[in-house]
């Protein structure tokens, strides 16, 4: 199940990629294959999903960073077209991307301190258990 979601979030990457630089350069179709690209990453991540995690992996970290990716490509299109418009954009959805990351991130090092936690705990709960059959 996990391929399927790796596989899952490449198409949604390369959909999001296709659909910004379509539509960045007014390319009607190309937008629209990008669309579909990413539908089909989408489908296919949610019939591969168990919970929202991958590998450990926050599912906004993922998704972060094909924002930061597709914010690149659309401000290094801008530059090189002369378009200031476009390249604020790309900046501005880099930065969404940056933010977008960040959240997943924190909440995989909370998971992973509820997870210490909870050893911890199961730990001294089974020395309390054994402590208790010794006396």
């Amino acid at each position: 199940m996990e391929s399927n979601r790796i596989e899952g979030i490449g198409h949604q990457v390369k959909g999001a990629v296709m659909e910004g630089l379509g539509k960045a350069i007014g390319d009607a179709k190309l937008a629209a294959d990008g669309a579909a690209e990413r539908a089909m990453g989408d489908e296919q991540n949610v019939a591969g999903a168990v919970g929202d995690q991958l590998i450990g992996v926050d599912a906004d970290r993922i998704k972060g960073v094909a924002h930061q990716v597709k914010g690149a490509l659309i401000q290094g299109l801008g530059a090189i077209v002369g378009n200031p418009q476009l390249s604020a954009d790309g900046v501005a959805e880099r930065l969404a991307g940056k933010v977008q990351n960040a959240a997943g991130s924190a909440r995989d090092l909370a998971r992973e301190e509820v997870e210490k936690q909870r050893a911890a705990i199961e730990h001294l709960n089974c020395r309390n258990a054994l402590a208790r059959k010794t006396h």
